[in-house]
């Protein structure tokens, strides 16, 4: 089967991000808002985050206005109803995701293939909901979308060969770089990447290093482009705790349980970069160690 046209739930960093690399491709999409209110910002938003591409030179301006044209941005979701593929990519949340799945099997063809964005959920609980089972998988992106390669493509229990088959092609047309996992919470990198966050939280909690020395010796040393503290920063504590929440109730194992100091910057909000301050103060150039964990949290 081709993909002649997506739609995207969720416009969001990472929707907005999935459905400009849809356009990109060529390919007609329609992004749908899960929220109440007007599209028009986002679409301005995009219009000049590609602009200032334009100015660097990383795109022509034809390109631009074709990307632009393929994109449709909507509240409605009966109006994916043409689309051949649905990525869904709304709030971390299992039930409302479930309940997204069963309105759109009553919009969409009988053939058209439900993907959701997930980066830790299961597909088979998103699956079980759906009578087309075999057409629902998992199509992980990784943030920001338009520069990140890696998409992972996850088989869900009744997941169909031939539905792999068509979502292998398609990330491939796209210019990613796909590999197909298993349904396992985590999947790869986050069933890698969480755990090495929480380990770099308590070194911190022990006394063993400040966040600047975790992050540089992991930099310095391993060759990370990011620290585990600028990492979990740049995703978002709060994505970070779900995360690991979710991982724990699959392993029930005390290494990817969430650490003390984790909860507490969610709980005051500090969620890194999107909030300003989170293991640094981003109010500072360059940011700085949050003052709050220059000694260990007990």
């Amino acid at each position: 089967m081709e993909i002649k046209k997506v739609g995207v739930m969720g416009c969001g960093a990472m929707g907005l991000g999935v459905a400009q690399v849809c356009a990109q491709a060529g390919i007609p999409t329609v992004a749908v808002k899960a929220t109440p209110g007007s599209t028009d910002k986002i679409r301005s938003g995009l219009e000049k985050s590609l602009g200032k591409m334009v100015e660097r030179g990383k795109m022509t301006a034809e390109k631009k206005d074709e990307t632009l044209s393929l994109l449709q941005f909507t509240t409605q979701e009966e109006e994916v109803a043409g689309c051949d593929l649905i990525i869904e990519s709304i709030i971390e949340d299992l039930d409302t995701k479930k309940a997204l799945f069963q309105r759109l099997e009553g919009i969409v063809s009988p053939q058209a293939l439900l993907t959701t964005n997930t980066s830790t959920l299961s597909v088979t609980a998103m699956m079980a909901v759906c009578n087309h089972r075999d057409r629902v998988a998992g199509l992980h992106f990784f943030n920001p979308a338009p520069v990140m390669k890696l998409v992972e493509i996850i088989h869900g229990f009744e997941t169909s060969d031939d539905a792999i088959e068509t979502l292998d092609t398609f990330c491939k047309k796209l210019g990613k770089d796909p590999v197909i996992v298993q349904d396992t919470t985590g999947f790869i990198v986050n069933r890698l990447l969480t755990p090495y966050m929480l380990s770099a939280i308590r070194l911190l909690e022990m006394g063993t290093g400040t966040i600047g020395d975790i992050d540089h010796a992991m930099k310095s040393g391993a060759g990370h482009p990011m620290g585990p503290f600028e990492l979990a920063d740049y995703i978002g504590l709060d994505v970070v705790e779900a995360m690991t929440l979710n991982i724990y109730q699959d392993m029930h194992q005390p290494h990817v349980s969430s650490p003390h100091t984790l909860t507490r910057l969610v709980q005051l909000g500090y969620l890194g970069r999107k909030t300003g301050k989170g293991f640094y103060d981003y109010s500072t150039k360059p940011p700085m160690p949050n003052p709050a964990l220059r000694h260990p949290v007990a």
